[in-house]
């Protein structure tokens, strides 16, 4: 069987014979997500009398811009069996039956309340790579009381829900290897695609938040919808434990409230501007690793000094913010005493440790 089409992602084939009431699934396919078009050829099994066929079509991203855009398609565009013996089958123009969804969508499988559905098949082993394919399975709460995200690496494309909440799509697609991923990242300069590029050959998306507040103490049911096919038994939670903040500010960073910027705000003059460090709740800044008043570089967890440094710096920013949930340091002569460096903007970098 050959089908060609446009800005398809995955073609499911169903063969049906009544009276079966699913039928089996023949084969998939899929784009590789730079052409527009492509055609596959499956093989199928027919048997003697009637055969219902079933494709399924999913589209991801239709284009939006260009020379007459609205007039490109999307979907089946041929589709033709071959092997019998009255030769090719071309079946494009057939009248075919139209359905949007799926029926999981229609009786709310992913709701609480449908748990006890009879359409769920309790299994010990879950299927794997099986693509359309709904899972549910019981949970526990992650302890802590760190932020939450689930980790979807090992599956292919779809949805999922924390009890009824829509936790959204995913789609961990692995991102070329031949990309153009640079060390470092400076944005100065004029913009182009590949400036600050990372993570090639790594997944483009890996974690999913999950708010605290939809968890219950107990009975907490997870429900994923698998488009394409994956490993459900590797999905995992993931707690982000903030361990160290850091701060980056220069003299001409803007302290004042932009969404009260008013006239006043320029008449009265600009505040100095501020370095601020936060702790997650219930943990203190207990050391201070890295602070550079002057020109200093690099990003958090990586700061240099540069040429212009007060030596002042560890010793005001320590006096601030040791043993606290969250400090202010100004850019102040006041703060760090005479300027060391005349005509030098000055900027104030800071990394700390939360404990």
């Amino acid at each position: 069987m050959t089908l060609s089409g446009m800005d398809l992602w995955t073609i499911l084939i169903r063969q049906r014979t009544p009276p079966t009431t699913y039928g089996t699934q023949q084969g998939s396919a899929y784009g590789n997500g730079s052409q527009s078009r492509f055609s596959v050829k499956l093989p199928i099994n027919l048997r003697t009398g009637k055969n219902e066929l079933a494709l399924l079509s999913m589209t991801v991203g239709l284009q939006n811009a260009g020379f007459a855009y609205e007039w490109i398609g999307a979907g089946f565009t041929n589709v033709n069996i071959s092997g019998v013996r009255t030769g090719t089958i071309d079946l494009s123009s057939n009248n075919w039956a139209y359905k949007i969804g799926l029926e999981g969508e229609y009786y709310n499988l992913f709701k609480p309340d449908q748990t006890n559905n009879q359409r769920w098949i309790p299994q010990s082993e879950p299927p794997k790579n099986q693509p359309l394919t709904w899972y549910k399975v019981n949970v526990d709460v992650p302890q802590g009381d760190d932020p939450v995200g689930i980790d979807m690496q090992s599956m292919g494309k779809g949805l999922a829900w924390l009890n009824g909440n829509a936790i959204g799509r995913y789609w961990p697609r692995t991102s070329s290897i031949n990309d153009r991923c640079t060390p470092s990242c400076n944005y100065r300069g004029t913009f182009i695609p590949d400036k600050c590029r990372t993570g090639c050959g790594q997944p483009t998306q890996r974690w999913y938040h999950i708010p605290r507040s939809w968890f219950h103490p107990s009975g907490n049911i997870l429900v994923v919808f698998e488009e394409k096919g994956g490993d459900p038994t590797k999905i995992t939670f993931s707690r982000r434990a903030v361990t160290s903040v850091c701060s980056f500010v220069s003299e001409h960073f803007p302290s004042i409230d932009l969404e009260s910027w008013d006239e006043s705000a320029m008449t009265e003059g600009t505040p100095p501007a501020k370095a601020q460090l936060f702790c997650p709740e219930g943990k203190s800044i207990s050391s201070v690793k890295f602070a550079s008043l002057g020109n200093p570089s690099g990003t958090c967890r990586s700061y240099q000094m540069g040429r212009c440094h007060h030596p002042n710096s560890l010793s005001v920013v320590e006096k601030a913010c040791l043993n606290t949930n969250s400090c202010t340091v100004s850019l102040t002569d006041e703060s760090f005493g005479k300027d060391l460096c005349p005509g030098v903007t000055k900027t104030l970098a800071i990394e700390a440790d939360c404990s």
